[in-house]
């Protein structure tokens, strides 16, 4: 079956997606300094970077909401102490995030069409709906 459109064009709509829901759960905060967020001033930013872990590019456990200036001025500048401040904020998280890393997948274009599909436009269903697919691996009728 021929998908409407190509891998990277349902990527890019689930990680506008999947940033919205990381928004709603971090309650517009930046996870360092506190500050309520909004607008361009808002950056969901990724943990581990999308570069090296492209198949975490949509999971929400790797993402955390920051202002724009600790995102660019601190996040990006500082790894080594921000990683560490991650680890201790989010023991947990970064637990998971280290395990996920070891794994080498990559989710088929046909699944994240179904992704796309089947998640709301404002993300608030995206964390659900991502688990069922690719971590429970529950297919929607």
């Amino acid at each position: 079956m021929k998908l409407p459109h190509n891998r990277t064009w349902y990527t890019k709509k689930l990680v506008e997606k999947a940033k919205r829901y990381v928004k709603l759960r971090d309650n517009y905060t930046c996870q360092y300094c506190g500050k309520k967020v909004e607008g361009s001033n808002c950056h969901a930013s990724h943990v581990l970077n999308v570069g090296t872990h492209k198949n975490m590019e949509l999971d929400v456990m790797n993402m955390k909401v920051l202002c724009s200036y600790h995102h660019m001025h601190w996040w990006h500048k500082d790894v080594l102490h921000a990683t560490e401040w991650f680890k201790e904020k989010f023991p947990d998280r970064y637990k998971y995030l280290m395990e996920q890393a070891k794994r080498k997948y990559k989710h088929s274009t046909a699944d994240l069409a179904i992704l796309h599909d089947e998640t709301e436009a404002d993300g608030s269903d995206f964390l659900k709906k991502y688990n069922r697919l690719f971590i429970y691996g529950e297919r929607y009728e």
